[in-house]
């Protein structure tokens, strides 16, 4: 999988509680980012999808360079899910922030696509990361699983809301 670069609106995170992400979990997280929309916190940016972490780039209004750059590791990403009730061009993705203090807090990250369809494609370019992360991880013995494939009940379903 190469790498991928969507030109997205970053909506900003929200803190939220859990470890069990299910259908729907992140749509009230959504509603209060999407409801901010017009804050100096939604700003331009380039999202990259790779086999193994996710990039930010925050873009200035000025030029095309990122002001800065955040990475996600894959292997860190709890849920991730596009078309939301709220706006159907919005991606959204639950992150496991370890603080300094080794505590971790789950984040929930969100941007607006230009279209449905590029939501979708952000999806389904997660879910083939998380695959390589997954298999990866389990051939250098990093996870162990009974059988040979990703559980069907896992995270990554492009079509929740």
């Amino acid at each position: 999988m190469a790498p991928r670069f969507i030109r997205v609106t970053y909506l900003g995170k929200v803190t939220i509680p859990g470890s069990k992400f299910l259908s729907g979990c992140t749509e009230s997280a959504v509603v209060a980012l999407w409801d901010t929309k017009c804050s100096s916190i939604a700003m331009d940016a380039l999202l990259e999808i790779r086999p193994f972490q996710v990039r930010l780039h925050h873009l200035s209004g000025r030029s095309e360079a990122p002001d800065s750059v955040e990475t996600f590791q894959v292997a860190r990403i709890a849920y991730c899910t596009a078309d939301h009730e709220v706006s159907p061009k919005v991606f959204a993705f639950i992150y496991r922030q370890i603080n300094e203090d080794l505590t971790f807090q789950m984040d929930c990250h969100a941007v607006e696509c230009e279209s449905k369809r590029a939501a979708k494609m952000l999806a389904h370019a997660m879910m083939d990361a998380f695959n390589k992360t997954f298999h990866s991880m389990r051939t250098d013995g990093r996870i162990h699983q009974v059988g040979g494939e990703i559980p069907e009940d896992s995270n990554a379903n492009p079509d929740d809301g």
